[in-house]
């Protein structure tokens, strides 16, 4: 017998791979158990996935649960991170009305690959959607690119509309590099650790030319405390060079004061502007 409590929707061990008005079906990594979480993070069912697809069946009834819209915002997180991180960001996006999911993939246990069949599994799933548009946060441009490079049933169901990245690592992180050469890191961090290095990145296509891409740079104060560091052991380039700006002719710089960029409002507004116009010209750059 199973009971309906609260649950903190998951984090390092639970990953989403149904997502429908705010309710979701996770799969833990490991145990490969299915739960039914409500829009308040309330457990509703758990057992294999067609269980709880059929519990929430039912419970569209019982709630009136509407249909959703056609659009769907996909928000994929960093490593070490979880869907938490876009909690403010989620909210503006839903007051602007956009249909909107967070996603939870268990970035420090499996391996890249790991994950690109949870997020195909998810998208093979989602109903009543004709259109999606992506919005990264670090080593999630990279989980993107991999995903649309590398499968192709679910994009005969979807147009891929836009394309947001986040202070993107497109050309990997010394940082996560130094970091894979500690083991205690190594172990924290798991395999994504090293598959988001500078060498790592190298592997990873680029995104198709006609999806619009817009890069979001906002400084972060980890990026301010291990600059001296980065600069002193790593002979590679610093993100915020250039080059990480070639993968976008659409990119703007957002001055920070926040310690979760993802709390600017600026960086809100600018996500929005893009997925309406395609384009940052309505925001005042540093």
């Amino acid at each position: 017998m199973s009971f309906t409590f609260f649950t903190f929707g998951g984090s390092q061990f639970w990953e989403d791979v149904f997502y429908y008005q705010k309710w979701r079906i996770q799969r833990h990594c490991y145990s490969k158990t299915y739960r039914l979480l409500d829009n308040w993070d309330i457990r509703r069912a758990q057992g294999s996935f067609e269980t709880c697809r059929k519990a929430f069946v039912k419970f569209i009834e019982v709630y009136e649960i509407p249909r959703q819209n056609d659009e769907l915002i996909i928000l994929l997180h960093g490593l070490g991170e979880n869907k938490s991180v876009f909690k403010n960001l989620w909210k503006k996006l839903t007051a602007q009305g956009y249909n909107v999911a967070a996603i939870n993939y268990p970035s420090t246990r499996k391996p890249i690959k790991y994950h690109i069949r949870q997020l195909e599994f998810f998208l093979n799933h989602c109903e009543d959607v004709s259109k999606v548009s992506f919005i990264t946060k670090g080593a999630g441009c990279l989980l993107l690119r991999k995903l649309i490079s590398s499968s192709y049933g679910w994009q005969d169901n979807f147009k891929i509309d836009k394309v947001i990245n986040i202070n993107p690592i497109n050309r990997g992180s010394d940082l996560f590099d130094m970091a894979s050469k500690c083991a205690p890191l190594n172990w924290l961090y798991g395999p994504m650790l090293k598959e988001c290095s500078p060498q790592g990145a190298l592997s990873f296509s680029k995104l198709p030319a006609d999806i619009k891409l817009g890069l979001i740079f906002c400084e972060t104060w980890t990026d301010k405390l291990a600059a001296p560091i980065v600069e002193k052991f790593a002979s590679l380039p610093l993100k915020f060079e250039t080059d990480e700006q070639s993968f976008s002719q659409e990119f703007v710089k957002i001055p920070n004061t926040y310690f979760n960029v993802l709390n600017n409002p600026e960086v809100a507004e600018a996500c929005i502007d893009f997925l309406k116009s395609g384009n940052f010209k309505d925001i005042v750059t540093q």
